[in-house]
């Protein structure tokens, strides 16, 4: 597959990559397009377009700074929007959470490859994480319903942290049942956003959500 890294619109979100930068990202896309099918790495039609969903994955850093913090992407797959986040965001310490195996193998691949000092790779799930560690900022893409998701991803945020959900058109059908559950995790939804995503005919929502929690 050939790949053109999206630099420009990245910029457009971000500000300027250097070379090396672009070289990462491209040289991730290639690791992407040469796993094998039956690793489902990501899906066909995620591989079609994988510079939107580069796109998609820098367009967080217009919403938070994670720049010196530590960073979790909670359940992600094939490393978006983690492994985009680490080599635009280099003092950032980024941890890629996944619970399978295939996954965590072509993870620790990518990590090998692209030498990114701040990449971390742990194989667990989402739910044996809390109480083990935490982050300053939780990070969650296309995990599905917030009903299965959100107050796992919550507790693993440490307080006073930020959780940020990328959602689609359905996010005003889940935001009231966002709140109530991010309430009894002792989090508050702070903000969303709409960021249009430069050359791509789409918006991507960012829900922020606060960690608040009275014990904290």
């Amino acid at each position: 597959m050939a790949f053109e890294c999206p630099a420009e619109a990245i910029e457009t979100l971000t500000g300027p990559l250097s070379a090396h930068q672009r070289n990462l990202l491209t040289r991730y896309a290639e690791r992407v397009a040469a796993a094998p099918e039956g690793l489902r790495v990501v899906s066909r039609g995620a591989l079609a377009r994988l510079g939107e969903h580069f796109v998609d994955s820098a367009a967080v850093l217009s919403v938070v700074d994670v720049e010196g913090r530590t960073v979790v992407d909670l359940g992600s797959g094939g490393g978006l929007p983690g492994v985009v986040v680490a080599v635009l965001r280099p003092l950032a310490a980024v941890t890629l959470v996944d619970s399978r195996r295939s996954k965590v193998a072509f993870l620790k691949g990518v990590q090998r490859e692209l030498e990114l000092p701040n990449l971390e790779i742990v194989r667990a799930r989402l739910e044996d994480l809390a109480g083990v560690r935490e982050f300053e900022i939780g990070l969650s893409r296309a995990v599905g319903a917030v009903e299965r998701t959100l107050a796992a991803s919550l507790r693993v945020v440490a307080n006073d942290g930020r959780l940020v959900l990328f959602k689609g058109p359905r996010w005003r059908q889940e935001a009231e049942s966002a709140r109530a559950i991010a309430a009894e995790e002792g989090a508050v939804l702070e903000r969303t956003t709409d960021v249009a995503l430069p050359g791509i005919d789409r918006r991507t929502t960012f829900a922020v959500f606060h960690v608040k929690r009275a014990d904290g």
